[in-house]
Parts: structure tokens; C-alpha cells; sequence
């Protein structure tokens, strides 16, 4: 017998049960009927087709007493009926009947050491599960959440302290609806659609539903929780989100923006960094050279570099699901070049960051100078990443093979597409072991270099900035 919280609740259903009737019994949120036969007697259905008899009733005094009897069909709609009439005589004796049954469930709870977790506490325990292989779970070094629980915990924070088994699709719906960027931005579709996608899985890990329902995948206690799927995306009406970015810089844009591009980085700019501590725009250029995403770039350090074989290895590239992965990225001759040119080559040490700010940390304020770049190349509407798309876009302007791109990307394992084994992953070499034939990879971005280089060196030179031109020192970016 399981307590059940007391309040006032909304009209319910009432009808006569009858085993027919909860047999077909379905339901699409959490309901709650009343039967019309056995006064205080009620049943709580839930999507995930599972249904509760519970009791509730005023006693004499107007308290709302109420228990969990038991679950359908373990308990029987008669058994229930009679559980119901003893119980009400109990509450109309003065019987404490809600006291009590907290008091059981407390008791086999601590018995059986399994309460019933808080959804804060799920996401903590599918954290710790998942993180050393999903790098979206993964801790900072400063040990902060990784982006996917920082996301769900944000649009979902009104959530986090109920019972994860109480909470229905309505609740889920409501907190979505409700949620208020910190951007200030109107629309909020595609954070909250990212947070609805983190969470499903954390869910199905918990109820055991697919991937998870092989014994030892999903939880070690499976819990009936509500599944994500019965909530609608946000993002799938939102006519702003079309589901794919394709924002690639063309040829023009291309040439505008690869002036500016350099170290020390442009007085034009106006950044608040003096020019030659500003590796920014330079890092912009090795992301272009490598098709590299940001983050990589940021974590890059110059043990990293294998200066002898021109080789970028990156310990961990992005992964939503399956074990973590490496890449061994063979550079251009051209972005080789660009990381030897560095101001702290010379005196590199091995745990240094290569591109790194002011006092020798990350990388950061790159939206600062993106939108500098922007007003002096005179674009519009791209991002870092719309870098990596740009390259890759050109790439197969040059007709390099899909594949070759992919690898590149670090997209998949370059077996994958063959109509092959995964196992067959495991018998290639990190390595380039021919050294008379030069790497695919390297030579798609060979030729990737030599078409930007074209494109900057055939593109028409910027114009000084008016207040250049004026005599004016130029803004300060504020």
C-alpha cells in the first residue's frame, strides 16, 4: 500500500467500473476515475498503460484521507472494492488512514533502500553513467555539467525537484511553453527542442525502454516514467527552424573576410585586446584550413601536434551516442605553416594552449569578433561554424571524394559507409604508413589552401574605414 499526496484536484471522471472497461482502458496523459459503484474508490491511469486503484475520502472532520491500494491487474477490481468499503468504514470511524500508509511506504522504502528519485537526481545518475563515453555528458576540467545536462536543467528547472515518476507529458509540455531564454530572445524553439532531445533518453534509460530494454543497459531499478515522445518539438512547427543550417560563405564573402584573417589581428576590428595578443581572427583562418569545430580549436595544445608527421591528433571528437572517439587529422601544408608562424611556437610547452588569449587560457568573446569581422567585410548571418560548412562545401566544389570529406569532419568511422564490420575499425593503424603516397586527407586539404589562397590574393582590398579615412581613430568595440 503506497501513500498518495493529498490536495484538492479538478472534477474527475465517474463511471461504473468493470473489468472490460479497464482492460481497454488508455489514456494519453494521467487520469484519474472515480467509480460510481464504491464510493471513495478511484483508478489512476497513465500512458504508459499501467493503472493504480487508489482510495480517497473526507473524514468526519473534512480532512482528504487517501492510499494507494495496489496495481491493476495484480489487484483485482473486486479485491479493490473491498480494500475501498473497509477503508471507509476506517475513515468514518476517525481513522488516520493516510498517516499510516505514508508510514508503510516509508518503512519499505527504507527497507528495500529504493526511494522514488527526484528527475534532478536521474539526470544525475545517467550523468555519471554516461559521461565517459558520450562527450556531451562529459564534466569540464573546472568541473562544471556538460552541455547536455546544462541544457535540459535549464529549460527544465521548474522539474527537477519532483518525484521523476509523478511528473506526466503535460508537465513536460507546460515547462517547455514556459521557458524564458537568459538571450532575451522571443523564440526559444531550438534550445528547448535541444533540452527535449537531451532528456528522451535519459527517460527510456530509466523506464528501459528502447535502446535500453536489454537487461544491463538501462537502469539498474526501472521506473515508470512518461515518454518524451508524447510531447510535441517545439522546433517542428517553428517555421524560423527549418532543421539544417546552410549557411556557407560564397566567393565574394569569402574574399572579404580572409583579409582580415591574420595576426596581429587588424586595428579595424576594434577589439578591446591589443592586435598582437589577438590570435582570434588567425584561429578563424585554422578553422577554415582544417574544417576543425571551435571547440577542438579551443582544446588544442601543443602536445597535440605531431610537428614531425604534420599530424593534428585530436583526443576526443564529438560524439552524441557510442564510445568516445579520437582523430589523427593530417594538416595542409598551408595550416603546418600557420601554426609554426605562431608567436608561442618557439618556446612551446607541451600542456600550452595553441591558440591562446592574453594570459595564456582559452579562447574566448568569439562573438565580439565575429561581429567585427562582419562590419568590416561588409557579410552578414554566419558563425564560426559556418566556417567548417564553408570548407567542406568547397571540398566537394573540387570534387573530393564524400568520404575523404567525412573523415576529415570526424563525422564516422571511414568503414562505415563501405557495406562493412564495425569490427573491421579496429585492424587500421592510426597512421599514414606510405609515406610515398600522400594522405587523401592531406591532399583534399592541400587543395582546400589553394583555392582560399586564390580567393584572397584575386579579391578586391578592403576599404579603410570612414573614420580611418577622416583622420579619426577608429572605435572601440564596447
Amino acid at each position: 500500500m503506497r501513500s498518495i499526496g493529498i490536495k484538492e484536484t479538478k472534477p474527475m471522471a465517474q463511471r461504473e467500473l468493470t473489468v472490460a472497461y479497464l482492460r481497454g482502458l488508455k489514456v494519453e496523459a494521467r487520469t484519474e476515475i472515480s467509480d460510481t459503484r464504491e464510493t471513495g474508490l478511484l483508478v489512476r491511469a497513465y500512458p504508459s498503460g499501467k493503472i493504480t486503484f487508489a482510495f480517497r475520502l473526507r473524514d468526519p472532520i473534512g480532512r482528504l484521507q487517501g492510499a494507494v491500494l495496489g496495481h491493476y491487474p495484480d489487484l483485482g477490481l473486486a479485491d479493490a472494492r473491498a480494500l475501498a468499503a473497509e477503508y471507509r468504514i476506517r475513515v468514518r470511524n476517525g481513522d488516520d488512514i493516510t498517516a499510516k500508509a505514508q508510514k508503510s511506504i516509508a518503512a519499505s522504502q527504507a527497507q528495500d533502500g529504493e526511494a522514488i528519485p527526484t528527475l534532478a537526481a536521474i539526470i544525475e545518475e545517467y550523468e555519471r553513467e554516461m559521461a565517459p563515453s558520450r562527450g556531451i555528458w562529459e564534466r569540464t576540467k573546472t568541473g562544471r555539467p556538460g552541455d547536455a545536462r546544462r541544457r535540459i536543467e535549464g529549460v527544465f528547472a521548474s522539474l527537477l525537484s519532483a518525484h521523476v515518476t509523478e511528473l506526466t507529458a503535460r508537465d513536460f509540455a507546460q515547462a517547455m511553453r514556459n521557458y524564458i531564454p537568459k538571450s532575451g530572445r522571443a523564440s526559444a524553439n531550438g534550445q528547448v527542442s535541444r533540452a527535449r532531445a537531451y532528456l528522451l533518453p535519459v527517460l527510456d534509460w530509466c523506464a528501459h525502454r528502447a535502446p535500453f530494454e536489454k537487461e544491463g543497459l538501462g537502469r539498474p531499478v526501472s521506473l515508470d516514467v512518461v515518454d518524451l515522445r508524447k510531447t510535441a518539438d517545439p522546433a517542428s512547427s517553428d517555421p524560423v527552424i527549418t532543421g539544417r543550417r546552410d549557411r556557407a560563405l560564397n566567393h565574394t564573402e569569402l574574399g572579404a573576410v580572409l583579409q582580415l584573417l591574420k595576426w596581429p589581428a587588424p586595428t579595424r576590428l576594434g577589439m578591446r585586446v591589443a592586435p598582437i595578443d589577438d590570435i582570434r581572427p588567425l584561429a578563424c583562418r585554422f578553422l577554415l584550413l582544417t574544417l576543425a569545430r571551435r571547440g577542438e580549436l579551443e582544446a588544442m595544445r601543443w602536445r597535440d601536434f605531431r610537428d614531425n608527421l604534420g599530424i593534428w591528433h585530436k583526443p576526443r571528437v564529438k560524439t552524441i551516442q557510442g564510445p568516445v572517439r579520437q582523430q589523427n587529422l593530417p594538416l595542409s601544408d598551408a595550416a603546418i605553416a600557420l601554426l609554426r608562424s605562431l608567436p608561442t611556437y618557439q618556446n612551446r610547452r607541451p600542456d600550452d594552449y595553441v591558440f591562446q588569449n592574453a594570459t595564456g587560457g582559452r579562447l574566448g568573446n568569439w562573438d565580439r569578433m565575429t561581429r567585427a569581422i562582419h562590419r568590416e567585410s561588409g557579410t552578414h548571418n554566419w558563425h564560426r561554424h559556418d566556417l567548417r560548412r564553408t570548407g567542406a562545401t568547397i571540398l566537394k566544389a573540387l570534387q573530393v571524394s564524400p568520404r575523404v570529406i567525412d573523415e576529415i569532419l570526424a563525422h564516422n568511422a571511414p568503414s562505415t559507409d563501405e557495406g562493412t564490420t564495425r569490427s573491421l575499425e579496429h585492424y587500421f593503424a592510426s597512421g599514414h604508413l606510405l609515406d610515398h603516397i600522400e594522405d587523401p586527407q592531406k591532399s583534399a586539404l592541400n587543395q582546400l589552401a589553394a583555392a582560399l589562397d586564390y580567393i584572397e590574393t584575386n579579391a578586391p582590398s578592403l576599404k579603410e574605414p570612414k573614420e580611418r579615412r577622416s583622420g579619426k581613430r577608429s572605435g572601440k568595440d564596447r
